[in-house]
């Protein structure tokens, strides 16, 4: 009986793995304007409903022929060509351990409380300044920093969208009542980026474990490796 129950369970793995597998090679088919002579070698899945890869193509009728170009498959979309530090998180067995390889932080697990805290905030608060970007076409500057979402902001541009309750009712402190640290880079019409930080247990730069810096910038590793626990 346990004989057969496993049996099951690994067949409907292999099943799911050659379905994913299926929809990255269509997903990457799509993606390709040249439909003529595309080639996949190295298919693989990974936890997370990724799926990793190399391919062969002309993807453009004025450059050269690309050869074995990495590619991944995660939430529906095609990434070509993917950052080497995404190919380490995403096609990944144990992407767990290479984050912490790769940042100091971790490793992260479901008794993480303190850093699943943070990275609780960081999606909260990214999504509001996502909102915020999307009704003023900009990010709260740094000198007004993340009150901005709270609070209507002084500013010399005009922000008629800006809701009457602000984006946020209240901000929060990371696990060890700080506030978060937040840094904008905007230029021109370009949207530019936004960074959330916190300094750890001890408050200072640096430090490995629980003192360890934790940053926005790795969120989509965060989340990824929380759904592959």
């Amino acid at each position: 009986m346990i004989r057969l129950a496993t049996l099951i369970v690994l067949a409907a793995t292999l099943a799911a793995c050659s379905s994913e597998i299926e929809d990255a090679q269509k997903a990457l088919a799509d993606s390709i304007v040249i439909k003529t002579d595309i080639s996949v070698s190295g298919l693989r899945a990974y936890p997370g409903d990724v799926v990793c890869g190399k391919f062969t193509a002309y993807v453009s009728y004025h450059e050269p022929r690309m050869e074995d170009a990495p590619f991944i498959y995660r939430n529906g979309q095609i990434d070509r060509p993917p950052r080497p530090s995404d190919w380490k998180i995403f096609c990944n067995e144990d992407s767990a351990t290479s984050l912490t390889a790769m940042t100091g932080f971790g490793p992260l697990t479901n008794d993480s409380a303190e850093w699943l805290a943070i990275i609780r905030d960081f999606g909260k608060i990214t999504a509001a300044l996502e909102a915020y970007y999307a009704d003023n076409h900009f990010y709260p500057y740094n000198e007004q920093g993340l009150a901005a979402l709270i609070e209507k902001p002084e500013s010399k541009m005009p922000m008629p969208n800006y809701p009457e309750a602000g984006y946020l009712s209240a901000m929060p402190n990371d696990p060890w009542g700080r506030p978060y640290l937040y840094k904008a880079v905007q230029w021109g019409r370009s949207k530019g980026k936004v960074e959330l930080l916190s300094l750890g247990r001890d408050g200072t730069p640096g430090g490995e474990g629980l003192d360890a810096d934790v940053s926005s910038e790795y969120l989509s590793y965060f989340n990824h490796v929380i759904a592959t626990l």
